[in-house]
């Protein structure tokens, strides 16, 4: 266990609990919150579960870059009971006056300190669902951890959820239940420099105009709908260039899909961009295409960089956008209906409105206003 900067005591100071796998969006989320929460004062440490032989945490890094404490706890496995009696030796060492979580693992490692009469208020973050609502045999894993997250939440003494629809999963804990939604943050420059000039250089070779997805290539992200709808823009004769940003399982068979429907010389796949404040900026569409979603941070980050979008009605897009313009809203799953909402956005184009409309949701939804709460 390495850890650091562990001091005395101040007015306010939170441990937060996370694995190393599946750092996505609420990754910067929390570093972005806890270097705000420090600034007005609060310390933060986040401590996180990490497998022996295991790569260097680039979660870590980027913590540190931004100011914040951050320590690592060796994780065995599943069944690892001293995971536990690590974790707690740090809260021991730093008395944090709150600790958070995040994921089913961290929830089980301060269900059982609870249990074993460690102190610590707990506050327990739900980042939502991220498989298919309905039960089949790859999904059973994924659902019997999010049932084991729900169920161990419901010890802790605040329960923080991203929006109102993912507050029902706790209903029978409704006293308990916080919604707090993530911020819009503005993407910024990450990895290498050098991708930047080529993301630069590669746009300005492309077929105008351009509509991207920024996802992970899974199922949830629905990339497949999005190139289906593709190809009913390119049969109705609408030219166009289309990139998809990010890495996943998946891609392989979306790589094979868009051959098959012909669309290789205006999709391109980039792999995981790390510079994504270059590819918004180089979007005349950003289209958000999933099945199914908690609070989508791709969307915020559109929307922060003044981007047009076209997003499915999933999770609490309804919540964001309300009945404003600053989005074009359509029913999940179809390509026919995501691809008259893109032909529409990119021939009719964008309006004064709908800037005026992002801007309004972008301050709604600041990192300001989600210190406060």
């Amino acid at each position: 266990m390495q850890a650091s900067a562990i001091s005395s005591p101040v007015l306010a100071r939170i441990a937060a609990l996370v694995p190393t796998e599946g750092i996505s969006g609420f990754g910067r989320q929390l570093t972005e919150l806890a270097g705000a929460l420090q600034a007005e004062g609060t310390d933060c440490l986040v401590i996180a579960f990490r497998r022996p032989g295991r790569p260097p945490f680039a979660f870590g890094r980027q913590l540190q870059e931004a100011g914040v404490q951050y320590c690592e706890v060796e994780d065995r496995g599943p069944l690892d009971w001293r995971l536990a009696l690590g974790v707690a030796t740090v809260l021991r060492r730093w008395r944090p006056s709150i600790v958070q979580t995040h994921g089913y693992k961290a929830a089980a490692v301060a269900y059982l300190l609870r249990r074993l009469g460690h102190p610590w208020p707990w506050v327990g973050f739900f980042h939502g669902f991220t498989t298919e609502p309905r039960l089949t045999a790859a999904s059973v894993k994924q659902h019997f951890y999010h049932w084991v997250d729900t169920r161990l939440l419901g010890a802790a003494d605040r329960i923080v959820v991203m929006s109102r629809a993912q507050a029902e999963a706790f209903r029978h804990r409704r006293d308990r239940v916080r919604v707090i939604y993530n911020a819009a943050l503005a993407p910024r420059p990450a990895g290498n420099p050098s991708e930047r000039g080529q993301l630069s250089a590669l746009a300005a070779s492309l077929q105008r105009p351009v509509v991207g997805v920024v996802a992970r290539l899974s199922r949830e992200k629905g990339v497949d709908v999005f190139l289906d709808a593709c190809a009913l823009l390119v049969r109705q004769g609408l030219t166009f260039s289309a990139l998809v940003a990010g890495e996943g399982a998946e891609r392989a068979d979306l790589e094979a899909r868009c051959r098959r429907l012909g669309l290789e010389a205006c999709v391109r796949f980039l792999g995981q961009v790390h510079n994504v404040d270059v590819l918004y900026s180089n979007l005349d569409l950003a289209v958000l295409p999933s099945r199914y979603e908690g609070l989508p941070n791709t969307m915020l980050e559109a929307l922060h960089a003044d981007r047009p979008v076209v997003a499915t009605a999933v999770g609490a897009v309804r919540e964001v956008v309300g009945t404003t313009c600053a989005a074009r809203i359509v029913a999940p799953g179809s390509a026919a209906a995501l691809a008259e909402a893109m032909a529409r956005a990119l021939t009719e184009g964008d309006s004064p409105e709908a800037a005026t409309a992002r801007r309004e949701v972008v301050s709604r939804f600041s990192l300001e206003r989600r210190v406060q709460a």
